[in-house]
């Protein structure tokens, strides 16, 4: 990568938002699918980040774990139009930290843009994001956004 591509890179838009919240870690998986569920929301399927590298590779790691959220109708919507919505919904939202703090991780809504999707998945798409965050607004603050940059 070029200087000017990099510089072009660290301007992007944050391409994940992060809230803190003050409390264990399974506690806050308890918040976290509670306030989900209060949007109406689902997590059909969960993965456990440390349990599955202490298997894999038996290091330690501080509590992770990626919840995929979804709405059954949206996906329905948005894979009648496009399989490929699929790729998208369920998103992941990541669930990380200790006993004292723990941080809840979701993709932005730049983030989730980019690549130019077709508006019949956009649609169901911003739909659900906006969802989780407000789910996410009720249980936690705001800590802010990262970027991601890409080799």
């Amino acid at each position: 990568m070029k200087l000017g591509e990099a510089e072009h890179e660290m301007t992007k838009e944050p391409s994940l938002v992060t809230f803190g919240v003050p409390g264990s870690h399974q506690t806050t998986i308890r918040m976290v699918r509670r306030a989900l569920a209060q949007q109406g929301l689902r997590v059909p399927a969960e993965l456990d980040i440390t349990t599955r590298i202490k298997q894999e590779l038996g290091a330690g790691l501080a509590p992770c774990v990626v919840l995929y959220v979804d709405d059954p109708a949206l996906l329905l919507e948005a894979v009648v139009f496009h399989r490929g919505a699929a790729l998208l919904i369920p998103q992941p939202v990541v669930v990380s930290g200790n006993d004292r703090h723990t941080e809840v991780l979701v993709r932005s809504v730049e983030g989730l843009m980019e690549g130019g999707l077709p508006v019949s998945v956009r649609e169901p798409l911003l739909n659900l994001h906006a969802r989780i965050v407000q789910a996410m607004e009720t249980i936690a603050e705001r800590e802010g956004a990262h970027l991601i940059v890409s080799p």
